[in-house]
């Protein structure tokens, strides 16, 4: 029997909310202009996107926008220069969990829509990386979750032709649940994390 874990970072392993916020906020200020409010910077925040895309909401672009990606850059330099981490907690009970699901014989991925570099400082600083096999994150050109794309081409060629018996995936938003169902896993909502509870409720996950 082989099993299955994918974990989301932001919002489950870790709380990155006021770190992704405040950055946010911080690159608004790079580019001399006054941010959007809290309330779109929270609502962009819960959707479960990527940064250029949230960018591309909050700055009202069109769809695929260069000058989004270049906010996008932007913001990820000065979170992986220290803002992010600098605001970023461990959930309690993370460690526990991720040691007995790794004694347990379940073979742990993270796959996230944040960018691989701030992944593995967050993993590393927390000493839990090494309960992943891979950390799967957001590159440029490469499908996002909830496209399944991800698991198609980074999870499923660890487990042969068969695929895994039995597998979910354990995240905070419509996201990561679409992207469950996407992949014939599990969804397991991670009620306490970014995501909205309608959305996500409305979607019906296995477990909560």
């Amino acid at each position: 029997m082989t099993k299955l874990a994918i974990i989301d970072f932001d919002g489950t392993l870790c709380s990155t909310h006021a770190a992704v916020r405040h950055v946010i906020v911080q690159t608004f200020a790079s580019f001399g202009r006054e941010p959007s409010s809290l309330a779109e910077i929270e609502a962009a925040i819960g959707s479960g996107i990527v940064i250029a895309e949230v960018f591309t909401q909050l700055l009202g672009l069109p769809g695929g926008s260069a000058e989004a990606q270049l906010w996008a850059t932007r913001y990820r330099e000065i979170y992986n220069g220290g803002e992010g981490l600098a605001r970023t907690e461990l959930f309690p009970g993370v460690r526990e969990g991720l040691a007995d699901l790794s004694g347990s014989g379940w073979r742990c991925f993270v796959v996230s829509n944040k960018n691989v570099p701030a992944l593995r400082q967050a993993l590393a600083h927390f000493d839990i990386e090494r309960h992943f096999e891979q950390v799967i994150g957001d590159e440029p050109g490469k499908p996002r979750k909830p496209d399944p794309a991800p698991f198609d081409e980074a999870v499923r060629p660890h487990f042969g032709a068969a695929g895994p018996t039995q597998s979910f995936v354990l995240g905070d938003t419509a996201t990561d649940l679409l992207f469950a169902r996407n992949i014939g896993a599990k969804a397991y909502w991670a009620e306490y994390g970014f995501g909205d509870s309608a959305h996500c409720l409305a979607l019906a996950p296995d477990a909560r």
